[in-house]
């Protein structure tokens, strides 16, 4: 598929319309991907945060990094964004346990933290990222003791995706992996199944500002 210049329509963003903040754990996958979005339109008020190699990508660092970046306060008196109350963000984070096991108990304080603010919401996903982009493509969800690990899922996706999943060009396919991922979801206490990722719930808020957009382009793709 190939997007061509012409499908893009950059007009200025205003900023009367809500905004989405997203922080992601991934430096560059997840960054790509929802960076993609705001490529697409500029009108489209998405900011994804970019992290930097030495900055902490755990929960909690993440979590403090949305605090430093949104909250206003004493000795944060210009934070990098302004949030509007009809504003969201979104910290998206995955379930793959570290060494020291330190993510869950991570994880749980997480969410403690993020209902004390309004519309701070955390997209999981068990065990990666790549689960989300797997439901681009395919309906099943799979099983096994393999799919607990995040490079079996790579695997997955560079063996059944012609290339591999591109970041320029696959998530145009956000409708799909929406349909597909929650007709299979489960979770317990807020945490996704193996195999299962919240993202979606990420990407329902997404799609509304793109669908006109991405209507447009797939009908391009079909007719050429």
């Amino acid at each position: 598929m190939i997007l061509t210049n012409r499908l893009f329509d950059r007009r200025p963003a205003t900023r009367n319309a809500k905004s989405i903040y997203i922080f992601c754990e991934g430096v560059k996958r997840e960054f790509q991907y929802f960076g993609y979005f705001k490529e697409i339109d500029s009108r489209i008020n998405i900011e994804v945060y970019k992290l930097s190699s030495h900055e902490d990508n755990s929960p909690s660092g993440l979590y403090n990094i949305a605090c430093n970046c949104i909250l206003k306060t004493e000795e944060n008196p210009n934070p990098k964004y302004e949030f509007l109350d009809d504003d969201e963000l979104w910290i998206v984070i995955d379930t793959d346990e570290d060494k020291l096991q330190s993510r869950k108990p991570q994880i749980e304080k997480l969410r403690v933290d993020c209902s004390k603010h309004n519309n701070w919401n955390i997209a999981q996903s068990n065990p990666c990222f790549e689960v989300w982009l797997y439901y681009h493509f395919f309906t099943e969800k799979l099983s096994g003791e393999e799919l607990s690990k995040s490079k079996y899922w790579k695997k997955i996706l560079n063996e059944n995706i012609n290339g591999g999943f591109n970041s320029q060009r696959h998530p145009i396919y956000i409708e799909t992996a929406i349909r597909n991922s929650e007709a299979v979801h489960s979770e317990i206490d807020n945490i996704p199944y193996m195999g299962c990722t919240q993202v979606y719930r990420l990407a329902k808020v997404i799609y509304p500002l793109v669908m006109e957009k991405f209507t447009e382009i797939l009908r391009f793709v079909v007719d050429n």
